[in-house]
C-alpha cells in the first residue's frame, strides 16, 4: 500500500486541500492519505488554532472518506515539525508500506533548502501539487537536475521503487489559502470549508476575529 502523508498547518482545512486528496485518490491506486496538521512549523507563523481543534477539524471534514485519515503523529511531538525525522518515524510506524510525501510546486523549488532533504528521498516519493504562479521552468540547478534523475510521468512508476522518486500530479488547480478563509471567517463572509468544518468552528469561536 502506499501512504501519502499530506502535511500543513491546516488552519483551517477548506476545500483545496480536499479536492487536492480526493483528486490524488482518482490517480493513485490503493493509496490512504494521512492529512497531517503540523505541530510547530519551524519556517511559518505559529497557527492560529490549536493542534486539537484542527486535527478535529479534519475529522469533520472526511468523515464518510474512508482513504483520507486525520495523522496526530506531529501534534503528538515535542520538538518542531521536521518532515526528514516525521518520515522517518513514519517508516517504522509502516515498515510494510511505501511512503509518499505531498508538497505543493512553490515548496518543491525550494527542496533544496529544506531540512536533510536528501533523507526524505531516501524514505519516501514525492507528490508534487501545482500550486499558482509556480513553474517547474523556476527550478534552479539542482533541482532541475533531481527532476531530470527522478522524475516520472505515471503514477503507476512510484509502484517500481521503495521511494525517491518523484511525481508532478494534475490534480485540479484551486486558488484557495488558509489565511483567505481566515480573513473570511472573521468578516463573516463565505468561506471555502465544508458545512461540518464551519459548524465545527462556530460551535467553538474560531477565527471570529483577524489578527
Amino acid at each position: 500500500m502506499l501512504r501519502a502523508i499530506f502535511g500543513g498547518t491546516f488552519d483551517p482545512i477548506h476545500r483545496g486541500h480536499l479536492n487536492a486528496a480526493r483528486d490524488l485518490i482518482e490517480k493513485l491506486n490503493h493509496v490512504t492519505i494521512h492529512l497531517m496538521p503540523n505541530a510547530v512549523p519551524p519556517h511559518r507563523p505559529q497557527p492560529r488554532a490549536d493542534g486539537a481543534h484542527r486535527l478535529a477539524m479534519i475529522k469533520c471534514a472526511i468523515e464518510q472518506q474512508p482513504q483520507l485519515c486525520a495523522e496526530p503523529f506531529e501534534l503528538n511531538q515535542a520538538s518542531p515539525s521536521y518532515t526528514a525525522k516525521t518520515l522517518a518515524a513514519m517508516q517504522h510506524v509502516y515498515p510494510n508500506d511505501r511512503l509518499a510525501f505531498v508538497m505543493g510546486m512553490d515548496s518543491l523549488l525550494s527542496f533544496d533548502q529544506w531540512y536533510e532533504w536528501r533523507d526524505i528521498l531516501a524514505t519516501a516519493h514525492l507528490i508534487v501539487l501545482p500550486r499558482p504562479g509556480y513553474q517547474l521552468s523556476d527550478a534552479n540547478a539542482t533541482i532541475a537536475q533531481l527532476l531530470n534523475e527522478r522524475k516520472v510521468t505515471s503514477p503507476s512508476e512510484l509502484n517500481d521503487a521503495s521511494c525517491g522518486r518523484i511525481y508532478i500530479a494534475d490534480t485540479t488547480l484551486t486558488d484557495v489559502s488558509s489565511t483567505a478563509v481566515r480573513d473570511a471567517l472573521a468578516s463573516g463572509s463565505d468561506t471555502e470549508i465544508p458545512a461540518a468544518v464551519m459548524a465545527y468552528i462556530k460551535h467553538h469561536d474560531l477565527y471570529s476575529s483577524p489578527l
